[in-house]
């Protein structure tokens, strides 16, 4: 991380590794994503911690713990609105409220870290590629619902890496009542480029019971592999027809495999 328009406050003289309290006007995370309106309350007795909270592009509220480790600094980030959060990073523009934890932990090369994502109950509203996706796979149900209040997506848990230009999704899920969702691949956040691929399984109460007993990723038994390629203001949207005849247990025969971390 680096940090920008720095203002720190203090007690002239204050002992080395006594508190801090730090307001900063931006702090950059990566290309695309900086934390504004940053106040914290450090100490420095065993490397830098302590408390922060601030806004992610100046939009979305969230507050974390910052801890040193052997790698690098750890950060623990929450929000009451999971999907304002995306939404301001610029990550996934129509997902709506949903608490957040964020946890990102430096790899020890310099701007990257691995981090895990959980939202609960998050909400998907006038997302066109989603549209495009379930009118490509004949949902007309959740199409409906995606025009209206919006698809409650569930549980959505995420594990991915974050360098200062991309962020590298390792493995995505969401599981709500009505619908599954699996997603791989990279985003480039300054480019907003991404190729991403995944299964969406319709019905997923119904479908993941089996489906989880012979399904990797949480996908179903039974679903659509499909992928999502380009801007992603306005991705390419493909999938593949074949892949509802085959049992989760052999979707990756249509697939390609996961991101490879190598060099990142």
């Amino acid at each position: 991380m680096t940090c920008a328009a720095r203002h720190r406050s203090g007690p002239p003289g204050q002992a080395s590794g006594g508190p801090i309290t730090a307001t900063l006007d931006r702090l950059q995370v990566s290309d695309g994503i900086a934390l504004t309106e940053l106040s914290a309350e450090l100490t420095a007795e065993a490397g830098l911690s302590g408390q922060f909270r601030g806004r992610v592009n100046g939009e979305a509220p969230v507050s974390g713990t910052l801890l040193s480790t052997p790698t690098g600094p750890a950060v623990r980030v929450r929000a009451d609105d999971g999907g304002a959060v995306l939404r301001a990073a610029g990550v996934f523009r129509t997902a709506h409220g949903g608490t957040m934890d964020l946890i990102l932990q430096a790899t020890g090369r310099d701007g990257s870290y691995d981090g895990t994502l959980s939202i609960d109950g998050p909400r998907l509203r006038d997302a066109p590629v989603m549209a495009e996706l379930l009118n490509l796979v004949s949902v007309v149900g959740l199409l409906e619902q995606l025009s209206g209040e919006g698809i409650n997506l569930g549980e959505v848990d995420a594990d991915f890496r974050l360098t200062r230009d991309q962020v590298i999704l390792r493995q995505g899920t969401a599981v709500g009542s009505s619908l599954g969702l699996s997603l791989d691949g990279t985003y480039g956040l300054a480019s907003r480029e991404l190729d991403m691929q995944g299964v969406v399984s319709p019905l997923y109460l119904v479908n993941g019971l089996v489906g989880a007993l012979f399904a990797q990723r949480r996908e179903g038994l039974f679903g659509f592999s499909y992928r999502l390629t380009g801007q992603a203001g306005n991705p390419q949207v493909a999938v593949n027809p074949l892949s509802i005849l085959t049992p989760g247990v052999f979707r990756d025969i249509f697939r390609r495999p996961p991101p490879d971390l190598a060099g990142n």
